[in-house]
């Protein structure tokens, strides 16, 4: 299972990084460090995963899966760790992608 996570995840963040981020130099950048994450990802099965943490200068940070999260709970979930970014002074910039802008199968 964490093999398939590391080989997931850049991919996953790869993905992330060029939607949206590209078009808007002002926006926070993954592989800046301080750079605080929550992404949420649909998955083929119908459920969701939300992947955070703290960006530490590299191509692919490291992040903190959640998996087989249904809408209600995905949802509740990102709030709560979008509101912790919000006063988490290890965030210097913060980088949040909730379930709207999920792509089926990512």
């Amino acid at each position: 299972m964490t093999a398939r996570l590391f080989l997931l995840f850049p991919m996953l963040l790869g993905a992330c990084t060029l939607e949206g981020m590209s078009t808007d130099p002002t926006a926070p950048s993954l592989d800046k460090a301080g750079t605080c994450f929550a992404l949420v990802t649909a998955e083929q099965d119908g459920s969701y995963t939300l992947m955070t943490g703290i960006a530490d200068g590299s191509k692919a940070p490291v992040g903190v899966p959640k998996a087989g999260l249904d809408a209600a709970a995905v949802d509740k979930a990102f709030a709560r760790e979008r509101a912790i970014m919000d006063i988490n002074p290890e965030c210097l910039a913060i980088y949040a992608k909730g379930r709207e802008a999920a792509q089926p199968g990512a």
